[in-house]
C-alpha cells in the first residue's frame, strides 16, 4: 500500500509544475516560496500511510497528499501557504530526479483530460442549476471563438468573453478554475464543457435540454381546440353565430391554464380576427383568416405527435419570453418603425441584421398612452440616447453598424435594454457587400412567405428585405388612405408595398407622393413588414444610406 500511495505522491508531484502551483496558488506566493528557497530553506520528509509529513528548516510542519486540495499546515493559513509550496518544489528538485523509476513515471506520465468527455449528460445537469443549463443551451446557437491549450491543465479560453477556466486529470468538474473567480460552478465551465465536447462531435444539448424543460400539458384542451377549429371551417363564415368569440375566450382561459401558451395565443389571434368580421372590419382578410386558422391546427396536430422534447417546447411556446446574455452581436442598421395599437399602444421598433447568424433582431420602445397623463412622442423617443451607455441617439443607431457585447436577447431575437450591454460603433459596410443570406427575398414569383420562416418556428415579427430594380408608381388611394409604392425587380416582377395614412405622418406621406426623385432611384433594398395579405415598406438602403420612410422623412 505504501509503495501504491509513494507511486501517486511521485505523479503528482511531477504534475506540480510552475503553472500548476500558480493556478491553485497565486504568482506572489509562488515566488515568495522559491526566495525562500534560494535563501537555504530545506526539508525533511517522512511518508506515512496516505501523507507525507514535511519538516522545512523554520520548524513549520506540513502534510501532503496526492492531491494538491488536500494539506495542512502548521501556520496560521487555511489557504495553500509558501510552506505547502516549498514542500512540494524542494521535493521534486532533490528527490524525485534521484529516483530512476519515478524519473522513469515522469517522463511518460502525461495529465489525462479525457474524463471531460466521458462525463454523462446527467452529471453535467446535477453540477449546475436549471437557470444556468438553460442560459448556456441559448448561448450554444452563438459563434465563440474557443481556444483549448493542454499543458498541466486543459486551459479553455473564450475569446469573446476574455475568460479562461482551466481543468486538471482529476474528474471532478468543482476542482476546475475560472477567471471570473465566482464561488462554485459558473456559467463559463458549464459552456466551455459544451463547446469541448461538441468539438469532439458529442451532442449533449436533447438530454440537457429535456433535464430542464417542462413540456406536460393538459391534451384535453389541445384535442378541444382541433375540434374548435375545425367546426368553425365547416360551419363557414356565412353561418357562424357571434357566441363562437365566447367559446374562443373561454378555450384561451383553458390553455393558459394547461401550459400551452401557444395555443392561448393562437386562440386570441383568431378570436380577434373574427371579431373584424363580425364588425365588418375594412382590415378583416378571409385568406388571412383561412392561414391562421390551418396552422393553427397543424401545429396541434405536430405537438400531439411528436416526443422530442425540443420540438414540443417550441411548439407549446412560452408565457413570458426570457433573455439570455451573448457574447457579442455584430449588427447592421435596417431602419425604424413607429407604430400604434388599436388597445393603446404607442412605440417604435428598430430592426438590425446580424452578421454573425444571419438574423433580423429587434429593439423596440413602446408605452401605454391610454392611461391619463401618459404620452409617447415618436418624435422625442427617436431623439432619446440609446440605452447601452447612452453614446448616441437612436435616431443615429437606426443608421448606423454596432457591437453589442454581454447583449440580452430572447429566442425571438428581441434586444433587452440591459445596463451590462457595452455598445461599440463600427464603420457602416455598403448593404450590397453584405451577405444577406435568407432575409433578403430574391424571387418574386414564388412569393414572400419563403422568408417567413417554417410553419412551427418561434413566431417572429414577419420582415425581410427586398431588392428593387425601380419603383414604377407612386400613387394615394383615397378609399383604403393608403399611399400605394410599386416596385419592379430585375425579372419585371412587380410588388404593391402600402404605407397607411396617419396624421402624425402625413407631411412624410405628401413628400413621398410628390416627390419625382423615387421614381429615379435603381437597385435599392426596402426593409418590408407583412401584416396579413399586405406589406408595408419600413425603410429605403442603398450603400452606406438608410432612410426610414415615417421617421427621417
Amino acid at each position: 500500500m505504501m509503495a501504491d500511495f509513494t507511486s501517486e505522491f511521485h505523479r503528482f508531484i511531477a504534475l506540480c509544475n510552475e503553472e500548476y502551483l500558480i493556478k491553485y496558488a497565486n504568482k506572489g506566493i509562488y515566488n515568495r516560496s522559491i526566495k525562500e528557497m534560494e535563501k537555504g530553506m530545506s526539508v525533511s520528509y517522512e511518508f506515512g500511510d496516505d501523507y507525507v509529513e514535511c519538516a522545512l528548516s523554520d520548524d513549520s510542519v506540513c502534510r501532503l497528499h496526492a492531491d494538491i486540495e488536500r494539506f495542512s499546515c502548521s501556520c496560521p493559513s487555511d489557504k495553500i501557504c509558501k510552506h505547502v509550496i516549498i514542500a512540494i518544489v524542494y521535493y521534486a528538485q532533490n528527490h524525485l530526479q534521484a529516483r530512476a523509476e519515478t524519473e522513469e513515471e515522469q517522463e511518460t506520465y502525461k495529465p489525462d483530460f479525457s474524463w471531460l468527455l466521458q462525463l454523462q449528460p446527467s452529471h453535467i445537469s446535477k453540477a449546475f442549476t436549471p437557470a444556468q443549463l438553460e442560459e448556456v443551451l441559448f448561448r450554444l446557437d452563438y459563434f465563440e471563438e474557443m481556444e483549448v491549450v493542454e499543458t498541466s491543465f486543459l486551459t479553455m479560453t473564450l475569446r469573446t468573453q476574455d475568460i479562461s477556466v482551466s481543468f486538471d486529470s482529476e474528474s471532478e468538474i468543482g476542482k476546475s478554475m475560472c477567471t471570473c473567480k465566482a464561488k462554485g460552478n459558473c456559467l463559463h465551465k458549464l459552456e466551455v464543457i459544451l463547446r469541448y465536447r461538441a468539438m469532439h462531435q458529442l451532442q449533449d444539448r436533447e438530454q440537457l435540454q429535456a433535464s430542464v424543460t417542462d413540456v406536460s400539458y393538459e391534451t384535453d384542451v389541445v384535442t378541444e381546440a382541433k375540434a374548435l377549429i375545425a367546426e368553425i371551417l365547416g360551419i363557414g363564415l356565412a353561418k357562424l353565430s357571434q357566441t363562437i368569440c365566447t367559446r374562443l375566450e373561454l378555450l384561451a382561459i383553458a390553455a393558459h391554464n394547461g401550459n400551452l401558451p401557444r395555443v392561448e395565443k393562437d386562440i386570441r389571434g383568431i378570436h380577434g380576427e373574427l371579431n373584424l368580421f363580425f364588425q365588418r372590419h375594412v382590415k378583416f382578410s378571409t385568406e388571412a383568416l383561412l392561414d391562421r386558422l390551418s396552422r393553427v391546427y397543424l401545429s396541434l396536430l405536430a405537438l400531439e405527435k411528436t416526443d422530442h422534447t425540443e420540438a414540443k417546447k417550441q411548439l407549446l411556446g412560452s408565457f413570458k419570453s426570457k433573455y439570455h446574455m451573448v457574447p457579442q452581436l455584430s449588427l447592421y442598421a435596417l431602419g425604424a418603425n413607429p407604430w400604434e395599437t388599436r388597445s393603446g399602444y404607442k412605440g417604435i421598433t428598430y430592426y438590425f441584421y446580424s452578421l454573425s447568424d444571419q438574423r433580423i433582431y429587434t429593439y423596440t420602445e413602446a408605452r401605454p398612452v391610454y392611461y391619463e397623463g401618459i404620452s409617447f412622442s415618436f418624435k422625442d423617443s427617436y431623439k432619446s440616447k440609446v440605452p447601452w451607455g447612452g453614446l448616441i441617439s437612436m435616431e443615429e443607431l437606426s443608421h448606423s453598424q454596432v457591437i453589442l457585447t454581454q447583449a440580452k436577447t430572447n429566442r425571438e431575437q428581441r434586444l433587452s435594454s440591459s445596463e451590462e450591454t457595452q455598445l461599440t460603433i463600427v464603420p457602416r459596410d455598403n448593404i450590397e457587400e453584405l451577405d444577406l443570406g435568407k432575409v433578403v427575398v430574391r424571387d418574386w414569383s414564388n412569393g414572400w412567405k419563403d422568408a417567413a420562416g417554417d410553419m412551427f418556428e418561434t413566431a417572429l415579427d414577419s420582415v425581410f428585405l427586398l431588392k428593387a430594380n425601380k419603383f414604377n408608381q407612386v400613387d394615394f388611394d383615397q378609399k383604403t388612405q393608403q399611399l400605394i409604392l410599386t416596385i419592379e425587380d430585375e425579372q419585371s416582377h412587380s410588388l404593391q408595398l402600402s404605407i397607411s395614412y396617419q396624421g402624425e405622418f402625413a407631411r412624410n406621406i405628401r413628400h413621398l407622393e410628390q416627390n419625382k426623385r423615387l421614381l429615379e432611384l435603381r437597385d435599392v433594398y426596402l426593409l418590408v413588414q407583412e401584416i396579413g395579405d399586405g406589406l408595408y415598406p419600413i425603410s429605403i438602403m442603398q450603400g452606406k444610406s438608410l432612410t426610414s420612410f415615417k421617421l427621417d422623412l
